[in-house]
């Protein structure tokens, strides 16, 4: 396995490959949302669950926000290029997710979330006697995320942009602007 491989998995695989990784992905994604009591609101973005909500109501509420996703990019796609295949749109948003597995496990490794606990609380009290220590796993857990973070950002890119023949630069822009307005407007909706 190569960079190119690793940034650009749907140049090399099927898409029954993809579709496979990208259902197990999201098995393991809501198994990981029940259990830390989290829910996917949005592509890119998770948050607490409400108490209130039961198990089979986040998981839809994650379920409709995928959906969302892939029926907006479907619609681009076929503005972009008529021969979009579904499957490919599927593809690209399931296999995207993947490093939000990794964000998942690593916000609730217990130095992470105890050092998160702790920032927070003195920043209630008194923000000057933020332990250093604390901020410093704080800043490192948050560059990761963003790094994770960026790393999906390319795998919609490179997926879409394989899925839709995308080159132009105009086209690249609409991409950009829509992945902004799924991620925000469906953090509403949820």
């Amino acid at each position: 396995m190569n960079w190119k491989t690793i940034f650009n998995p749907f140049s090399k695989y099927s898409e029954n490959q993809l579709l496979i990784a990208g259902i197990l992905s999201l098995g393991i994604t809501l198994l990981l949302c029940n259990v830390f009591g989290l829910q996917v609101d949005s592509i890119f973005h998770y948050r607490y669950a409400d108490d209130k909500i039961s198990l089979l109501e986040s998981i839809g509420y994650s379920l409709i926000s995928y959906v969302i996703a892939i029926i907006l990019f479907f619609i681009l796609g076929k503005i972009y290029n008529k021969r979009t295949r579904l499957i490919d749109i599927v593809n690209t948003i399931l296999i995207s997710q993947i490093p939000g597995i990794l964000i998942i496990l690593i916000s609730e490794l217990p130095i992470i979330s105890k050092s998160m606990e702790s920032i927070q609380l003195m920043a209630e009290k008194n923000p000057t006697n933020i332990s250093p220590v604390d901020l410093i796993i704080v800043c490192i857990f948050s560059f990761s995320a963003l790094l994770l973070i960026a790393y999906g950002m390319t795998l919609i890119y490179n997926g879409f942009k394989t899925a839709t023949n995308l080159k132009n630069w105009k086209q690249i822009v609409i991409f950009a602007f829509l992945i902004l307005v799924i991620t925000i407007t469906c953090q509403f909706i949820f």
